[in-house]
């Protein structure tokens, strides 16, 4: 007799809720057979079996807590991995050899991050049966390393801002600290917490995660670890392999005390002095952090400006308070070097107007953008190519590429390197896999930047509008004319509309403000779809809210602006 121990919920959950028990006394069961159905947080799922016997004692019952480690039932047999010689079980807890397999599917996907996952979701609600393959943590960059790890930060940062002011609304919160491991823990917590859910997704919808390295031959995956040696026939596949954080070709760039943005996400401490190279986006989002944080910032960028793709207003907004906070900005400044100080500090060697400079800091964080990884499979072996500039896979607006079996989505086509941009080709590829007629379109995608203040751009900016020669209008409202935004304390920035007053289209949007990434999603359905601004004046917008904001620059197209004149 034996007892079933119940070692594992959906993800990293520890406790559930036992809902229906599908086991009963005397019933034969086998490896994969439903135990009972747990809730918890996630949601909903079966417990199976990892044994073959016959239950002999049930030990749950309907609307208990469980936990693991706690007894589910007595069972009259086996762990499916055990292995018994003439009724005397011998037990194998050594590393058992890969079980070999066999699978056919109809979509395999290689690379499990947001593009990965969600193209496998989607795929299964069109019928299909998916295996995902991830070589590393479910999610990717995105979640582990990226946009969530940093939101978490950000978070911690904006509330530090925020306490530091609270004397202004009356709060005297006394002498505050920060605990930077509390903070790296929170964030591993909340990385830990969406994992757990995207696994219990894939669970529900019966999609068949494999960890491990994909390597390609022809037509046919294979995937070793611990476990499984599988050799995957699929009739489409989908790349999904992502990006790695670039580094500049220079000497020093792989001291210790240099950084990437995946690194400065676990630190055990916060530097007296940082400097960061690169002023765009992950660039400016870490200096306002570790300057909120404590950290003395200098950020050094080889173009004319930070954040040089958006319109000079925008980055007049954020220069102002970069100053305004004594994070110093070196721009046109090429680096050339980084060394070591006696006392092992960073000396990090950049030109600027013909002149040498040096600067010293505890640390430097690295952020010159991303390489997308094509080296991660035989590119060459599916019969899959490049685009021009050999920088990224070459995708039709299918998301197609070169074999028409195969898919690509993600950083690793380097079309547009944001998460939701991913997630949008993965549909686009499955619905195609699956005989929709489907293309991606780019005309109306957001983009949200999380410096202080945030910023939110979507369609045609003034500098895409000039370089196309494409007539436009501008329509600007201030947040300093907004009740919510004045009541907050937070009046920086703007709304501001490009338009064109011949098709009554708006082209283009950006915001710069408080709520600003969560507003600029006001504009993404009117710039997509071509509405006509002339229907949007009878919207009624809540009051008081932030996006009033976005109300009245809206109504400025016509000139009808209410609070600002």
């Amino acid at each position: 007799m034996e007892k079933i121990i119940l070692e594992k919920l959906s993800g990293e959950t520890r406790t559930a809720k036992v809902g229906k028990i599908l086991i009963k006394v005397g019933q034969n069961i086998k490896e994969g057979d439903g135990l009972f159905n747990a809730e918890s947080a996630k949601g909903n799922f079966i417990v199976k079996s990892q044994y073959n016997g016959t239950i002999l004692n049930v030990m749950i019952e309907e609307g208990q807590q469980i936990k693991i480690g706690e007894s589910i039932a007595e069972i009259d047999g086996q762990k499916a991995d055990r292995k018994f010689n003439n009724g005397n079980s011998t037990y194998s807890f050594g590393l058992a050899k890969p079980k070999k397999k066999d699978i056919s599917c109809d979509i395999a996907i290689i690379g499990g991050g947001p593009g990965g996952y969600v193209a496998a979701i989607r795929a299964a609600q069109l019928g299909a049966s998916v295996v995902l393959i991830e070589k590393d943590k479910i999610g990717g960059t995105c979640l582990n390393h990226g946009c969530i790890p940093t939101k978490s930060f950000v978070k911690s940062a904006h509330l530090y801002d925020e306490m530091q002011k609270s004397e202004l609304f009356g709060i005297n919160a006394g002498q505050m600290t920060l605990d930077i491991k509390q903070i790296v823990k929170r964030k591993n917590e909340v990385v830990s917490n969406l994992s757990d859910g995207i696994k219990y997704l894939l669970e529900h919808w019966n999609i068949q995660l494999i960890e491990g390295e994909a390597k390609v031959s022809k037509d046919i995956i294979h995937i070793k670890n611990n476990r499984l040696d599988a050799s995957i026939q699929a009739k489409n596949i989908i790349i999904a392999t992502g990006s790695s954080p670039a580094r500049l070709n220079i000497p020093g760039a792989s001291l210790p005390v240099v950084m990437t943005s995946e690194d400065i996400l676990n630190l055990s401490k916060i530097p007296k002095s940082i400097t960061i190279i690169g002023g765009g986006v992950i660039g400016m989002e870490f200096a306002f952090i570790l300057n909120s944080f404590g950290s003395k910032v200098t950020v050094v960028e080889y173009t004319d400006n930070i954040l040089s793709n958006f319109d000079e207003d925008i980055i007049e907004v954020v220069t102002d308070e970069c100053i305004q906070r004594g994070i110093s900005l070196y721009t046109k400044a090429k680096v050339e070097a980084i060394s070591l100080s006696e006392d092992k500090e960073a000396i990090t060697t950049f030109s600027q107007n013909g002149e040498t400079h040096f600067l010293v800091g505890e640390t430097v964080l690295m952020s010159v953008g991303r390489n997308a990884n094509l080296n991660s499979i035989d590119l060459d072996a599916l019969g899959v190519e490049l685009n021009e500039r050999k920088n990224g896979i070459k995708v039709d607006e299918h998301m197609a590429t070169s074999n028409t079996s195969v898919y690509a989505i993600g950083d690793v086509t380097n079309r547009i390197p944001l998460a939701h941009v991913a997630s949008h080709q993965g549909i686009i590829a499955v619905e195609n896999c699956m005989g929709k007629d489907s293309s991606m379109d780019y005309s109306a995608i957001p983009s949200a930047v999380f410096v202080s203040p945030e910023l939110g751009v979507v369609g045609l900016c003034e500098k895409e509008a000039k370089q196309l020669g494409i007539p436009y209008q501008i329509s600007k409202f201030p947040f300093s004319a907004n009740g919510k935004a004045l009541s907050q304390g937070d009046t920086k920035g703007f709304v501001k509309i490009l338009f064109d007053d011949k098709d009554y289209k708006i082209l283009g949007a950006a915001v710069i403000g408080p709520g600003a990434t969560d507003l600029i999603s006001n504009f993404t359905n009117l710039i997509q779809q071509k509405i006509d601004y002339r229907t949007l004046s009878h919207t009624v917008f809540a009051h008081p809210t932030t996006a009033e904001a976005v109300n009245e620059a809206i109504l400025g197209i016509t000139g009808e602006m209410i609070h600002f004149a």
